[in-house]
């Protein structure tokens, strides 16, 4: 015993670990994940989002936002194992300030019109069930020209970010007109993205419209579970719409089940419309539109709707996970 312990030592003072003592913590069997299923009522956010809007100007913040942090990752506000969810707010008359990260995001509007997003120059105008693409080190900037407040969900890979120590961040200045230099990006040019099947207008590369989206489920044959659901994709190779991020459209039948399944993706639902119940792992969720609710990765789902328009948005990184032949995806 004494000498395993001198050999432990030792090894300690060479910067070196013993594996065979670890070795089913480091390689587990299956996923163990360490967070759990969490919802955010619409209803129950409203308060504190009126108080952040009567509270916070954006002469104070950079941004007007609601991160959704799980307590497992405390006190890192991450929504998933690779995914930050947040709520951003904004005012008519008001503007957030152009930047640029590594960070790649996505923005879903919830509520409201009349408000643009600018991504490298050009322009998405935001409305409701809309989805705007900001790829890592895009310019981006959002304006409120409308008459009442616009509120989105905001998605990125903040997580995954900060494990690889890869975050830049760049300021620049507001143009008087609100017109952007196009292309200021270094290094690849991005090709157009577009929903699968449904032509995106050329003009606007990072903007998903809702209309698109449903033309795109409605074209679809209901699975056997009574779901549809269609991809977001990079119009230039089919994949996910960013390399971190993957998101779908999932319609659901009223008063079915789908089809339990797990994966070792993480997801981040946003109801889009209609209500319904999920049961993920062992915890039920009900929800209705707007709510907010996570999928943490390895566990068991079901969705039930409760009416005929039910929609779910999922933002996901199955994608990403895919490509490092990480995923697997297992049904009952």
């Amino acid at each position: 015993m004494n000498e395993y312990t001198d050999l432990v030592d030792a090894l300690a003072q060479s910067n070196l670990l013993p594996l065979w003592d670890r070795y089913m913590t480091l390689l587990t069997r299956e996923p163990n994940p360490s967070d759990w299923p969490i919802n955010w009522s619409w209803e129950a956010l409203q308060p504190l989002i009126a108080r952040a809007t009567e509270e916070v100007c954006m002469a104070d913040a950079e941004r007007r936002v609601l991160l959704l942090a799980h307590p497992a990752f405390s006190p890192h506000p991450y929504t998933t194992s690779n995914l930050t969810g947040a709520l951003q707010v904004l005012q008519p008359g008001e503007h957030a300030e152009p930047h640029r990260h590594t960070v790649a995001a996505l923005r879903f509007v919830m509520e409201g019109d009349g408000a643009t997003t600018w991504v490298d120059g050009q322009p998405c105008e935001m409305a409701e069930g809309d989805l705007i693409l900001t790829p890592s080190w895009s310019w981006h900037e959002h304006a409120n020209e409308g008459d009442r407040r616009v509120i989105w969900f905001d998605g990125l890979d903040l997580p995954l970010a900060h494990h690889l120590r890869s975050v830049f961040l760049e300021f620049r200045q507001r143009s008087g007109a609100l017109e952007r230099a196009t292309k200021e990006r270094t290094g690849d040019q991005r090709q157009p993205t577009s929903l699968t099947s449904v032509d995106v207008p050329a003009s606007t590369p990072f903007h998903y419209p809702r209309a698109s989206i449903a033309a795109a489920l409605d074209e679809l044959s209901r699975r056997a579970d009574g779901s549809r659901e269609v991809r977001y994709t990079n119009g230039a190779n089919g994949g996910p719409v960013l390399p971190t991020l993957d998101c779908y459209a999932l319609r659901l039948q009223s008063q079915v089940t789908t089809r339990a399944y797990r994966s070792t993706s993480s997801a981040i639902a946003v109801v889009a419309q209609g209500c319904g119940t999920s049961c993920v792992g062992d915890k039920t969720i009900n929800w209705k539109k707007n709510d907010i609710f996570t999928i943490p990765h390895w566990h068991w789902v079901t969705h039930r709707a409760e009416t005929d328009d039910a929609q779910l948005f999922l933002m996901t990184d199955r994608g990403l996970l895919d490509a490092m032949e990480y995923l697997r995806i297992e049904y009952e």
